[in-house]
């Protein structure tokens, strides 16, 4: 049995300490967003600000859904963010697995990974340009459809960079046998390395939705009406008499609860997928 030792016990404290000064500084601007929602304007801009409203009100979500097309900026979010997730993963499986388990001469598919995943860090004003003259010679500028395509290059290589690990990690002899069993190239990924790797593709996925969901730029050239994102709808609120901060702090609550409810289910397979490939 281990001495506890007075060191021992700081050190516990101190940690404890560390976790709780994160916890409060990460959920702060949280719990801040979810009282503001339910303020009244008023309160709103009192100072200093209150973390709880004196008077409860559902006056924002009110206007929000009185107020048209505000369905249609989240139903646009959410055909974006589920199309284009579905589309990345189902490249990137493939993917990754050539990656991790083919041979290429002179370990090049070292180089090909990291040239993969060094397309994912091109600052988004970069390559704004050449897509929309490509989205725009291809009639595809205020679509959906555009945000589908832009989405999946743009995420791909971050869901090849966590998925290859994890295939990387999966013993060879496992291929192998499926093999010997009569399973070709496609069988083998399907039904033997595909269960396998469900922790680093729910991953890729969340991943991927978290950073579709919540886009704006692309959204923000890309469209003009039709195809208009629920991001934008929050930049609406913003005019030239001042932001309307309870309208803003209602549309980003209810844009954030699909999130937290993927986190919270998914969090066991998130924790597996992360730590896929770092123990050799």
């Amino acid at each position: 049995m281990s001495r506890i030792t007075p060191s021992r016990v700081l050190m516990t404290i101190l940690r404890g300490v560390i976790v709780i000064v994160m916890l409060f500084v990460t959920l702060l601007p949280l719990a801040f967003m979810v009282a503001t929602a339910f303020k009244t304007n008023s309160e709103i801009l009192v100072f200093p600000p209150t973390l709880w409203p004196a008077s409860p009100t559902l006056q924002h979500f009110i206007d929000i859904f009185s107020s048209d097309g505000t369905w249609t900026f989240f139903r646009n979010s959410l055909i974006a963010t589920i199309v284009s997730t579905l589309l990345t993963i189902c490249f990137a499986i493939p993917a990754a697995y050539a990656l991790a388990s083919h041979r290429f001469p002179g370990d090049a598919g070292r180089a090909i990974g990291l040239g993969v995943l060094m397309l994912r860090f091109l600052p988004p004003f970069a390559i704004v340009v050449p897509l929309f003259i490509m989205l725009r010679g291809f009639g595809m500028l205020d679509s959906v459809g555009a945000l589908i395509l832009v989405y999946t290059a743009f995420h791909l290589p971050l869901a090849i960079w966590i998925i290859q690990p994890a295939v990387a990690q999966i013993p060879k002899e496992i291929g192998e046998a499926a093999a010997v069993d009569g399973n070709g190239v496609v069988g083998t990924l399907w039904r033997v390395i595909l269960p396998l790797l469900r922790p680093s593709v729910a991953t890729a996925a969340a991943f991927c939705t978290i950073f579709s969901w919540n886009e704006f730029f692309f959204a923000l050239v890309f469209t003009s009406t039709r195809a208009r994102t629920y991001p934008i709808l929050i930049n609406s609120y913003v005019s030239d008499s001042g932001p309307d901060w309870g309208a803003i702090a209602a549309t980003s609550l209810l844009a954030v609860l699909p999130i937290i409810v993927l986190v919270v289910v998914l969090q066991r397979q998130l924790v597996g997928g992360l730590t896929a490939g770092a123990i050799r």
